[in-house]
């Protein structure tokens, strides 16, 4: 129960996610099909579609092209890590004598009592609606 608790951690998740980030190569993620279901249905992409070749090409230095396959991947990111690091921080206090211990949850619990989910989910959608019909016209990939 306690390896779960550890493996479930906002800070252990983060660092998971740089980790195979950083290992997988962008030509695997560039050279197969899409395998979002939304694009496949309709033809379209979604508004998170990039995002996966955005993370991973910033993963690997690549700032030009992880704005190209997406502007929203390097805030990701970087949102993802900061999450990881200030939970590793209270993770670390919790350890030491006389001090309480939170549960892996409770970080995550306050970003999406904040308007960070809202702010987010605008974004991505103004992100969507400049990149969508830069992409029927052919002036942008996904």
């Amino acid at each position: 129960m306690r390896l779960l608790g550890v493996l479930s951690r906002p800070a252990t998740l983060a660092l998971v996610g740089v980790v195979l980030g950083s290992a997988i190569p962008l030509a695997w993620l560039t050279s197969g099909p899409s395998v979002c279901p939304f694009k496949i249905f309709t033809g379209l992409p979604c508004p998170g579609c990039g995002l996966t070749r955005s993370a991973v090409a910033l993963l690997h230095g690549d700032l030009s092209t992880s704005l190209f396959y997406h502007p929203l991947g390097a805030p990701i990111v970087v949102a993802a890590v900061l999450v990881g690091l200030v939970d590793a921080w209270f993770w670390w206090r919790g350890t030491r004598p006389g001090q309480e211990q939170v549960s892996p949850a409770w970080l995550l619990e306050r970003l999406a009592k904040s308007p960070a989910p809202w702010v987010a989910i605008g974004a991505l959608a103004v992100a969507w609606l400049v990149r969508l019909p830069l992409y029927v016209v052919g002036a942008w990939m996904f």
